[in-house]
Formats: structure tokens, C-alpha cells, sequence
């Protein structure tokens, strides 16, 4: 069916389309899930050349990347009668899980490359648990740095993972190389001379010294 109303940000889009690619690969997701799976959308999209597309700020909260505005985009779902919210916690901090369940079938919320990105990461990790998701996330280049930094808030430069990206295609490329390079030959003699012309400026470089620490 069709979305009952236009969604209010890129965000609420997002996630649904990790619920929709969750309900059609049959992975449970949690809000935690949620967050750390659509982070790691963004990450994606940067990493191939795209640009983050889940209207997301990311910065470092107390369990990796997080947005506050994913709060207002869950109550907005749930609202909205798209999705069914159990949460089995007594706050937020306690044991349990809130899970969030795609309950009707709807057309693909973002368009065609974002959506396949967004299969992707749920086919790559929606069998992960929210421990080892988070745990993935604090691996990433733009949480290392964060961390490097021992700032918490600090917003994460997810174009660090293209740079290290280009780096890591640049010493491919040069080691593809290396067997096609001509040998480097040494020059006989060439230490030999070097040993002479120091030994001849020895006394030069005493007194260029000694100018310098004031000993003259």
C-alpha cells in the first residue's frame, strides 16, 4: 500500500525503509538496531561515493552514533499505526528490548539506490545483535576518531571512511605495481666517497657548531 501520509523528514523515511527491508528478510529490530542500522546506511552510501541520505546528524552518544531526532521519529511511526512498538523495558536504561515492527505493506520510502543500500546493510547485519552492532559501530573511522578525541556529542565526519577508503585503493595500486618496476642497482664506490667528503668537513662542521652553542 501507499504511505497514509507524506513522511515529515528524510529520517522517518529512513526508517522505514529498514523496517520494510527488515519485515521482508525477517529480522526483529530494536530500537538500538534501528539506530545503529541506519548509521551504518549513511556510512555505506559515503563509502561509495554517494552522500549520506537518512537526514541524520550524527554525533558520539553513550552507545555510538546516535541522533536525538530518532526519539521523535519512532513516536511519529508508531503514531502513524505503520508500526507496532513493544517495548518489554520499564525505562530506558533497564533490561529488555524495545522492538519496533513493520505491521502493513507499503511502497519503497526512498528512492531506488538509497533502498538498495539500505537491503544491503539489513541483509549485512540484521542478523547482528545490538551488542555486536554497537560494538561494530565503534570501529568505524568516524567513531575512532571521535574516540581519539574523548569528546562524547562531538559530530562524526563519516567522509573519513572514503578517505581511508582512497588511501587503501592507492597502496593497492602501488603494490600492483612493484613487480613491474626495474630493479634499483647500487653505485659502487658511492659510500666510500660519501665517508671521505664527511670526514674532509669535519673541522667545518666543529666550528659551525660551536657558533651556534656559543662555545666561540
Amino acid at each position: 500500500m501507499d504511505l497514509p501520509s507524506q513522511p515529515s523528514s528524510p529520517l522517518v523515511s529512513a526508517a522505514l525503509a529498514v523496517l520494510k527491508a527488515a519485515r521482508e528478510q525477517g529480522f526483529e529490530i530494536t530500537k538500538t538496531k534501528l539506530a545503529k542500522l541506519l548509521y551504518m546506511a549513511d556510512l555505506r552510501a559515503v563509502e561509495i561515493g554517494s552522500v549520506q541520505f537518512t537526514g541524520a546528524t550524527w554525533r558520539w552518544d553513550n552507545y555510538g552514533p546516535y541522533d536525538a531526532a530518532l526519539a521523535h521519529t519512532e513516536y511519529e511511526l508508531a503514531d502513524s499505526e505503520l508500526i507496532d512498538r513493544n517495548d518489554s523495558r520499564l525505562s530506558d536504561d533497564s533490561f529488555g528490548a524495545c522492538v519496533l515492527t513493520l505491521v502493513v505493506d507499503i511502497e519503497d520510502p526512498l528512492p531506488g539506490e538509497s533502498m538498495q543500500i539500505v537491503r544491503d546493510t539489513v541483509r549485512r547485519h540484521g542478523s547482528k545483535s545490538s551488542t555486536a552492532l554497537r560494538d561494530l559501530s565503534y570501529k568505524t573511522p568516524p567513531m575512532v576518531e571521535a574516540q581519539a578525541g574523548a569528546e562524547r556529542g562531538v559530530l562524526l565526519d563519516l567522509s573519513r571512511v572514503r578517505r581511508r577508503n582512497q588511501v587503501k585503493a592507492l597502496l593497492a595500486r602501488a603494490k600492483a605495481r612493484r613487480p613491474h618496476r626495474p630493479l634499483q642497482e647500487n653505485d659502487p664506490g658511492v659510500g666510500a666517497e660519501l665517508l671521505v667528503e664527511l670526514m674532509t668537513s669535519t673541522d667545518s662542521i666543529r666550528r659551525a657548531n660551536g657558533k651556534v652553542l656559543g662555545d666561540q
